[in-house]
């Protein structure tokens, strides 16, 4: 009898675990659909963009490529990833500031120099 309620108890345990990972599962699934219509739609606004400036500034697509590999290469490598910005430190206190925060979370100085295509 003992075996048996704590076999009962452990496949309790495992169909708890096996339904909480799939519950996980399927949020991430639908994280994933979720990310990739907004990567389409960034696309698609980037594309716009892009034709609006090509159009008026009288540039090619080879203009563009050339920018792009021009960034691709500030860390030295070809790679189709733009290298990560150094941290940047309080004009304040000198402390380093979160990447995402606008705020020094030390001394509550406003970073206001801070780059909008920092990573």
């Amino acid at each position: 009898m003992f075996i048996s309620t704590y076999s009962g108890a452990g496949n309790l345990e495992a169909i708890r675990a096996a339904t909480e990972a799939g519950s996980k599962a399927n949020q991430a699934s639908s994280e994933i659909m979720q990310l990739r219509r907004e990567v389409n739609r960034l696309l698609m606004i980037t594309e716009a963009l892009w034709d609006f400036i090509r159009d008026r500034e009288g540039l090619t697509d080879e203009h563009l490529v050339a920018k792009i590999d021009e960034i691709d290469l500030r860390d030295g490598a070809l790679d189709g990833r733009s290298a990560k910005a150094p941290p940047t430190q309080c004009d304040a206190c000198g402390r380093t500031l979160a990447k995402r925060q606008p705020v020094c979370i030390y001394c509550g100085t406003y970073a206001e120099s801070r780059d909008p295509f920092a990573r």
